[in-house]
């Protein structure tokens, strides 16, 4: 009886995962997000390569994220399929008709939409699934003064272009602290910061003082209580003493890092601050998004269908692969690096995200600013006076050392996929 069990268990969850990846198949084709279906698509072809709604899905998604050669594979398979049951058309093999007159409209849209020449751009969305009231809590707590009630509050006006903000509950003068915040995730750039905290390392007779990973020497700290804390939450999964697999890897993107093309090296930034949110859910066995306060963030990111899959989704099996994280698909990598593109703080000593600050929006005439120069010390400073009622504002813009123009800081804000509506560029100065 044990035996039959377990095989009604296998069994069960394999339909469930060929049911999980036909559906999300289904959901990114409908919303117009090719190539993340086409992921999906793939997957669930290597598992039933006889599929018929798999491969007629598998043309539609191949074909508007320009994969030509995954187009003319499904197209085969289906030929070959129509051979071996005696039909004429792979759409008579799809059991129910609602879904095969759904796959009949877009195969028409595919196969009369012109070829496409140079990138085809989705765009991906990443909406907050921690409950309002919850981030609310937790940035008063931020906000609380020694003895003294919290001077903002986060909150969500229904007439208001921002959205979602940090507000005033009362007059603050200028000069003011209101709030502090830790970063709950970071990712260093240069190795004279602590792997965990980004503060800066010593130094001793020229050479970083620091303490050592006690298993590798590949990462540093600014203490044993980081040491300690890294080797819990994430580098446990991911040191080169127990994974070989991802400590290649991580040296490959390292030298991306150091390449003098800046776009390289933020790209190589980003991949390996999604490896590391990877790692953090492997060692916490949640879901990727459902990491704590990273739940709090919303993400926007545009990206290039054609490369998507080879570049993206080569990222993701190899996380998945060197994580043993089964489940990793390029829905999950594309969604981090949403996040990790949208809100993240850069600094000459790596990205940090934060809880409270990432919920800050932007102004080129901001009223508040960060201080401090690491990233575990900043503090949200007025520089001016706030009305009561008056949202927070910061620069997202301040690092930059030259005078932007208005073309130049539209330029940056669409980069985060968000207007700014501050008076400096409603006049365009």
């Amino acid at each position: 009886m044990g035996r039959l069990r377990t095989a009604w268990v296998a069994r069960e969850s394999l339909r469930e995962l060929n049911f999980f990846l036909r559906q999300r198949a289904w959901h990114f084709t409908a919303m117009g997000n090719y190539a993340i279906a086409a992921d999906y698509i793939i997957r669930l072809l290597n598992r039933r390569p006889r599929d018929p709604v798999g491969l007629l899905l598998g043309e539609v998604a191949a074909k508007f994220s320009q994969q030509d050669v995954f187009v003319a594979k499904c197209r085969e398979a289906q030929q070959r399929l129509c051979v071996q049951r005696g039909v004429t058309d792979a759409l008579e093999l799809v059991a129910e008709e609602a879904e095969r007159e759904k796959l009949r409209a877009l195969l028409a849209k595919a196969r009369e939409a012109p070829e496409v020449v140079g990138a085809a751009e989705e765009q991906i969305v990443v909406l907050e699934t921690e409950p309002f009231a919850e981030t609310q809590g937790a940035v008063r707590i931020m906000a609380q003064r020694a003895g003294g009630l919290p001077l903002v509050e986060l909150q969500q006006p229904k007439q208001s272009v921002y959205g979602r903000g940090i507000y005033a509950l009362t007059r603050i003068s200028s000069g003011t602290t209101v709030m502090g915040d830790q970063p709950f995730f970071v990712q260093r750039m240069r190795g004279d910061v602590c792997a965990h905290c980004l503060v800066t390392l010593g130094r001793s007779g020229g050479a970083t003082r620091g303490v050592p990973c006690a298993h590798c020497d590949r990462e540093t700290y600014c203490s044993v209580a980081c040491r300690d804390a890294a080797w819990r939450e994430y580098h446990i999964c991911a040191c080169s003493s127990r994974n070989e697999m991802y400590a290649a890897w991580e040296d490959a993107m390292r030298e991306r890092l150091l390449s003098d093309d800046m776009e390289e090296s933020r790209a190589a930034l980003a991949c390996l601050a999604v490896a590391k949110l990877c790692a953090l859910s492997t060692v916490q066995q949640v879901h990727p998004l459902a990491l704590p306060r990273l739940r709090s963030l919303r993400g926007r990111a545009d990206y290039d269908a054609a490369t998507a899959l080879t570049e993206v989704g080569a990222l993701a099996v190899a996380l998945a692969t060197a994580l043993r994280q089964t489940h990793l698909y390029m829905e999950e990598v594309l969604s981090l690096f949403a996040i990790v593109q949208t809100n993240e703080f850069v600094s000459p000593g790596g990205t940090a995200l934060y809880h409270g600050y990432s919920l800050l929006n932007h102004s080129c005439e901001p009223n508040c600013a960060l201080v401090g120069s690491d990233a575990a010390n900043r503090r949200l400073v007025t520089l001016r006076d706030v009305k009561e009622g008056e949202q927070l504002l910061i620069n997202y813009n301040a690092n930059l050392t030259t005078r932007a123009s208005y073309a130049d800081r539209r330029a940056l804000c669409q980069q985060r996929h968000f207007e700014c509506f501050c008076l400096k560029c409603v006049r365009r100065e």
